[in-house]
Formats: structure tokens, C-alpha cells, sequence
């Protein structure tokens, strides 16, 4: 499993409630159509700060939906409300602890 973790702030005028409602966009039109994500979650800090956390299966799953994000008007819709360059970092799992 592969973690991709996404941080970002918001553009100048967007509220958290545009977020969440563009993030569900994102979510139910793209989201759940593509194989290989096991999870997402939308977390934010206290600062202002909010960060995407995406479980993938494996990395090829990782390269399949960063193309296919290319292509779709959902995700440029959530990437615009954006301010930040795109730029995630990847995390391989090595262990799982669990309750």
C-alpha cells in the first residue's frame, strides 16, 4: 500500500464549506471511479493548513489516476480552489497498528 499526502491552503476567498462541497464533487464524480484507491481523507491544522490523504493499493495505482487526472473537469475544479502547486509526497506502508 502507498500513502500520498497532499497539503495545501486555500485560495483567497474560498471558504471551508466551497472546500468540503468541491471536495465531495471530487470525491463521488472522480474519486470513486478510479481502481486502486482504497481511502481518502480530508484532514485540516490549525493554521489554516488542510492536506488530502489518499490510500492507494499499490504506485502503478498512483501513476493510473495522476493521468487520469489530466483529463477530468472535476478534479480541476478541485485543484483550483487550491493555493499551492500540486506538489504530494508518497509514502510506502511498512507496518499497520491498529485497535
Amino acid at each position: 500500500m502507498h500513502i500520498a499526502l497532499a497539503p495545501f491552503r486555500l485560495k483567497e476567498g474560498i471558504s471551508e464549506d466551497a472546500l468540503v462541497k468541491t471536495s465531495d464533487d471530487f470525491e463521488e464524480q472522480f474519486v470513486r471511479k478510479q481502481e486502486g484507491i482504497l481511502k481518502r481523507i480530508l484532514v485540516k491544522d490549525g493554521n489554516g493548513g488542510y492536506a488530502d490523504i489518499v490510500f492507494f493499493a499499490d504506485a502503478a495505482a498512483i501513476d493510473r489516476v495522476i493521468e487520469a487526472e489530466q483529463s477530468s473537469e472535476v478534479c480541476a475544479a478541485f485543484f483550483a480552489i487550491m493555493d499551492e502547486d500540486g506538489t504530494h509526497s508518497v509514502y510506502e506502508m511498512l507496518k499497520t497498528y491498529e485497535r
